[in-house]
């Protein structure tokens, strides 16, 4: 990513309407699954780790890996614990009951080769959380100021999944639904026109519309829990490991 988008996510991380709302879904499904403090995580691609800091203040044995060094040096500054450079990430297989992969493998050419490995990480009957950007026709400005290689169809992403043969889905959605009309029309709009006086899409924002946005965007993730979607903004999955045969 570019070095101004990280300042800007790091400075909104914490109090964003999107990945505030975010964090609600991820702890919902999270408690669903009754994972307590004998659960280890992985939040893979975790940026700064705020969230994996999040989870260990829950008392969660919660890890973070990234890429980016400056990320993982800024959250080890806040005072999160577990956080790797990715390469540095040397745990043995099986060895996370649960595997977060949010907004990350749309910034990995090889997605494959990366859900691959997260599937060897993942000890049989844990689970996988993966949300992903929907729809290229929406590829706009985030999407190249993060250094995305693709956003996602339903199609295209459950694809990618069943070419992993020990994994199986549990829950499919679209979400970020209710906002889903003024977002492609702001997609189409700076496209036509070639509108990139923004840095990041993070830069429409004020304290008004973080309020309404926030409420708008939970109510739908309150709704998430019990239905499927079937169009937004971005991508749900939860992915079950199959348990080994004995």
């Amino acid at each position: 990513m570019e070095s101004n988008f990280y300042r800007t996510y790091f400075k909104l991380e914490k109090e964003n309407w999107w990945f505030r709302v975010r964090r609600n879904i991820i702890f919902w499904f999270l408690n669903k699954y009754k994972i307590g403090p004998e659960k280890k995580i992985l939040d893979y691609g975790c940026g700064s780790g705020f969230l994996v800091g999040q989870m260990q203040e829950r008392g969660l044995d919660a890890f973070g890996a990234d890429l980016s060094e400056e990320a993982i040096r800024v959250g080890l500054s806040r005072g999160v614990k577990n956080l790797y450079m990715e390469d540095r990430l040397d745990f043995p297989d099986e060895s996370f009951d649960v595997i977060l992969a949010l907004d990350v493998i749309e910034h990995i050419e090889d997605d494959y080769g990366a859900l691959g490995r997260l599937q060897k990480l993942l000890k049989p009957g844990g689970c996988m959380i993966i949300t992903v950007p929907a729809y290229q026709w929406m590829w706009g400005l985030q999407d190249e100021v993060a250094h995305h290689f693709r956003r996602y169809s339903m199609s295209s992403i459950l694809k990618l999944i069943s070419a992993q043969q020990s994994l199986t889905v549990i829950k499919k959605s679209y979400f970020n639904t209710f906002l889903f009309l003024p977002v492609a029309l702001i997609r189409i709009i700076s496209k036509i026109f070639n509108l990139k006086s923004r840095e990041s899409d993070f830069d429409i924002n004020s304290s008004f519309l973080n309020i309404l946005l926030y409420n708008i965007f939970n109510l739908e993730a309150k709704l998430l829990r019990y239905v499927n979607f079937l169009f937004g903004v971005s991508i749900l999955l939860i992915i079950r490991k199959y348990k080994n045969e004995k």
